[in-house]
């Protein structure tokens, strides 16, 4: 019983030993984390508030000293997103990043901000939010109207001459803005592996990994 007792103080002194000597590394706000998606995200299939992943690609390194190894998970929500409408036809989404995990286990609350994205087609980061928005379709509308108003107009002359090609063009115009109106624009998609470039906003404080003895080790102290 006495054995027993005298243990659990050990064990418990250890444990106080062990975080007193573990040290503590500060990454400071503006450091660059890098990471990539592991799974794809959609203005047409997500939704606000779903959850994502990404994994660390670069460590961060402090005085020769890896503070944030690669194959860090980033765990985080879609803040924002809206579907590209048919006047306005962008999409947008904001990728809000809130945990990082190290291999270890260890995790830490992270408050960040989106500062670049790579491998999106058309996808850009708009504004100090990090919000990103995705590829206008304006230019394509204008292609069709313009198409619409064309071929209307060469109808139009055929069958009336001057006349009928301005009604024709009129016509054909209108069609091509009905169609338009009729779909939504282009919708912003995140493939799998798209990197992403987070900005620190408050610092990041990492304990280290304390070493630690184990019971068994104790145990036979004991003895």
């Amino acid at each position: 019983m006495v054995k027993r007792a005298l243990l659990c103080a050990l064990l418990a002194i250890a444990v106080v030993a062990s975080l007193a000597q573990a040290e503590t590394y500060s990454v400071s706000a503006g450091t660059t984390l890098r990471c990539r998606l592991t799974q794809t995200i959609s203005t047409k299939l997500n939704l606000q508030n779903d959850p994502f992943t990404a994994t660390v690609t670069e460590p961060l390194i402090i005085g020769g000293k890896q503070i944030v190894p690669v194959g860090s998970t980033v765990d985080g929500h879609i803040a924002w997103l809206v579907r590209p409408g048919r006047i306005r036809g962008v999409g947008e989404i904001r990728l809000d990043a809130e945990k990082i995990t190290f291999p270890d286990g260890r995790s830490y609350s992270l408050s960040t901000i989106l500062v670049k994205a790579y491998g999106a087609e058309g996808a850009k980061v708009q504004d100090e939010e990090g919000s990103l928005k995705g590829p206008s379709s304006r230019l394509k509308d204008i292609q069709e109207i313009g198409l619409g108003m064309g071929g209307g107009g060469f109808l139009g002359t055929i069958i009336g001459g001057f006349h009928g090609a301005v009604i024709g063009g009129a016509l054909g115009g209108a069609a091509g803005l009905a169609d338009t109106l009729r779909r939504r624009g282009t919708d912003l998609t995140l493939p799998t592996g798209t990197q992403l470039e987070y900005q620190l906003t408050r610092e990041l404080v990492v304990t280290a990994d304390a070493p630690r003895q184990t019971a068994a080790v104790q145990s036979e102290n004991i003895h």
